[in-house]
């Protein structure tokens, strides 16, 4: 039974295929990284020790990108509601996510290589 849609020896369909799905992700990241995240905001705020600590409101952040980090103790909440940042944790975190990161790249690009010298 044939196929309702012809298919098209040559067609560059799949290639644009291909190429959007490169493109998307890599511009929502650059979107992403536009944006200063909530450490980012604490620490050009100067609240990186519990004397210098700020309150969520005065720095204009929202309590759900805080969870992931609060549990982490990258950001660190008093008991008057004022959060500061760890620089410590923050700076093993950083590393942790890039070597993560890293390490992920390595293993696609090395099998992707395998796959094309075959």
């Amino acid at each position: 039974m044939p196929t309702p849609f012809p298919s098209q020896p040559g067609g560059l369909g799949g290639a644009f295929g291909a190429l959007g799905a490169i493109i998307g992700p890599a511009m929502m990241l650059a979107i992403a990284l536009q944006k200063p995240g909530p450490v980012r905001t604490l620490l050009k705020s100067g609240a990186d020790n519990p004397e210098h600590a700020r309150k969520l409101s005065t720095l204009g952040l929202t309590e759900p990108p805080l969870a992931p980090l609060i549990r982490s103790g990258v950001v660190v909440r008093e008991s008057d509601g004022r959060i500061w940042v760890d620089r410590a944790k923050a700076r093993r975190r950083q590393w942790r996510i890039g070597a993560i990161l890293g390490g992920a790249s390595v293993v696609v690009c090395g099998i992707a290589a395998v796959i094309l010298s075959l």
